[in-house]
């Protein structure tokens, strides 16, 4: 078996953090103090390099999670730049940091290190709108993020955001887009998507409508905007769209071989996206264990044998098979497979919607002349995205 030639490794370096928001799925854990130790991190990165040949690897993200990451000391990422330098010194792949913050502490010296180099990707966690941002006391912390966010830009540290499309941050998904497109910051919608229990899915979740009305909503705002600033994951359903309409159609998605996120936990063992945390889906000991292994685990090939079915189920017959590669369907969680039930795949509706634009407008032909020599940049700048 292989894996995607570029993977992203999300380390869960702690999940102890300062925010309380009613919606995480890591809820039951953000008071654990519990970190990754230097040694356990070393090894991470030894039983990667140990196994980039083998499989392929040409470039690994190194995804800094919580928890709130930045609630770890400044002098231990300190020693984790200068362990990765010593373990991955001279390989023949390419690898970066990114980190993920909820960018509610930036310090001096926070500052110093967003600055350094060692995060070439930062992404905010900002919903903009909403009361789910909340310390421990219950106190919302968005102008704190903002006054942050603030920092950031005057000291040209660049940055994207992401924000939860939840039931509270529903009623303001084009507010949202438009405070990020405001200022050009690419950005995520990221839909609830896993839970720890009925009530909290109850009080956060989305139903399948609500969710492909708000993509067209988002969609609608990006269209009408002088910048078009790239928000996912409308961004990935405007490429299906073009593809379908020009033709240039790509093979569908393979998790056997593609399968890109892999996410550890404090302790070292590793989830996909699809069933993160269940232990009957842990793929294996990233610090016991080389990559290799852990692409070949049996738990690995039912979990993959599950996503193909999905596919085979819900994108055999889909009009949009081939423009869309089904990466929605074979990642799906629970809370997705859930949405799916009855329904069916919520991006073909958001698809229709985005081509029966482009048929009411000059830009099905904008998309055509593309193919012909004129990219769809210097017809329409919005389409630059495709």
């Amino acid at each position: 078996m292989s894996i995607s030639s570029r993977p992203q490794i999300v380390i869960k370096i702690s999940k102890y953090c300062n925010l309380r928001c009613d919606y995480c799925y890591e809820f039951p854990h953000l008071g654990d103090k519990s970190r990754m130790s230097l040694a356990n991190i070393r090894s991470l990165f030894e039983n990667i390099r140990n196994s980039a040949d083998q499989l392929s690897i040409t470039d690994v993200d190194f995804i800094w999670h919580g928890g709130e990451p930045l609630m770890v000391p400044v002098e231990f990422y300190e020693q984790i730049a200068q362990a990765q330098r010593e373990v991955l010194a001279n390989v023949d792949f390419n690898y970066v940091n990114a980190i993920q913050t909820n960018l509610t502490i930036l310090t001096d010296r926070h500052l110093e290190l967003l600055k350094s180099g060692f995060f070439t990707d930062i992404g905010v966690s900002f919903d903009v709108y909403g009361d789910q941002r909340v310390d421990v006391s219950g106190q919302l912390k968005t102008e704190v993020v903002l006054n942050n966010m603030q920092k950031l830009i005057d000291n040209k540290v660049r940055f994207g955001a992401i924000a939860v499309l939840a039931r509270n941050t529903l009623p303001n998904v084009k507010e949202i887009y438009n405070f990020f497109d405001g200022l050009n910051i690419t950005h995520r919608f990221l839909t609830y998507y896993r839970s720890t229990s009925v009530g909290q899915a109850e009080r956060n979740g989305i139903d399948y409508d609500e969710l492909v009305e708000s993509h067209k909503a988002i969609f609608r705002e990006w269209l009408g905007s002088e910048r078009a600033t790239r928000v996912e994951p409308v961004d990935d359903y405007i490429q299906y769209a073009v593809r379908h309409v020009s033709g240039d159609l790509i093979g569908p998605y393979d998790v056997a071989d593609q399968e890109r996120v892999f996410i550890v936990d404090v302790n070292g063992d590793v989830y996909n996206v699809m069933e993160s945390s269940d232990p009957d889906f842990c793929y294996g000991n990233l610090f016991r264990s080389p990559l290799t292994e852990i692409a070949e685990s049996a738990s690995r090939l039912r979990s993959n044998a599950l996503s193909r079915a999905r596919m085979q189920r819900l994108c055999e017959h889909c009009r949009y098979l081939g423009a869309c590669p089904g990466v929605f369907v074979a990642n799906a969680t629970d809370v997705e497979r859930d949405l799916m039930e009855g329904r069916g795949c919520p991006v073909a509706p958001v698809v229709d919607y985005i081509v029966e634009a482009f048929e009411r407008t000059e830009l099905k032909n904008v998309i055509l002349r593309g193919q012909a020599g004129e990219t769809t940049a210097q017809a329409h700048p919005a389409l630059s995205v495709a």
